[in-house]
């Protein structure tokens, strides 16, 4: 079990300053990740935010550029809207989305099919977001060959757990992928698991929206590919 991690003082000033009133109760809400720092803010109305503190320049730098600009398109009950950001201490301040993580759940097959689908669909919309920027798509247009490059040290990782076979089979789809050519790009969630999916079962209760079953969370992988 990882330990509980404190929430700076100085970031809860600044939540309660952006928030307009004080924090009255903070949970850790990290992943199960070392790396991962997520803090759940109630106000003295009731009313959650989350604090999140990306783990690098470069996740908080995708993150925040995808709630400013695409993530909106979700509509305001499928994702979290960004209040504010602090770059010198990697920080975000969220809206609180309805719904629990899917894994956590215990969700039958027709539950998870409901998931799946929905989930698929805001990933659609985040593909039609919007045109890509040069440099998006310049980065879009290598992720295949970035894929292929990185087959060999997914394959060190991997070591006697496959056979030449395998290792081999592995290595001519790679060089497939350089063979491909040019392919549709967008932009794309990145880490679209079911811990970043959250799921109401009876949206009714929780939204004025009774089609709002799903939302998601977690734009700290966020890519065009």
């Amino acid at each position: 079990m990882s330990q509980t991690k404190p929430l700076p003082a100085a970031l809860q000033r600044w939540a309660e300053q952006r928030i307009g009133g004080p924090v009255v109760s903070v949970r850790d809400a990290s992943h199960d990740w070392d790396r991962s720092r997520v803090w759940d803010l109630e106000g003295e109305r009731g009313v959650h935010h989350y604090l999140k503190v990306s783990p690098s320049v470069k996740f908080f730098t995708r993150e925040s550029r995808a709630y400013r600009h695409i993530v909106p398109a979700l509509g305001h009950t499928r994702a979290p809207h960004l209040i504010d950001s602090r770059a010198q201490d990697l920080a975000l301040l969220l809206t609180a989305v309805p719904g629990a993580p899917a894994k956590e759940l215990g969700l039958d097959v027709a539950e998870w099919r409901t998931v799946h689908q929905q989930a698929g669909a805001l990933c659609a919309r985040l593909h039609e977001a919007g045109e890509l920027d040069r440099g998006d798509r310049v980065e879009a247009e290598a992720s295949l060959n970035a894929a292929a490059d990185g087959a060999e040290k997914y394959l060190a990782r991997a070591g006697d757990r496959l056979n030449q076979d395998e290792q081999q089979r592995i290595r001519d789809h790679a060089a497939r992928l350089r063979r491909v050519g040019p392919v549709p790009v967008g932009y794309i969630h990145g880490d679209n698991h079911a811990r970043n999916i959250l799921y109401t079962p009876d949206a009714a209760d929780e939204t004025d929206d009774p089609d709002v079953f799903v939302a998601v969370i977690d734009f700290e992988r966020f890519v065009s590919a």
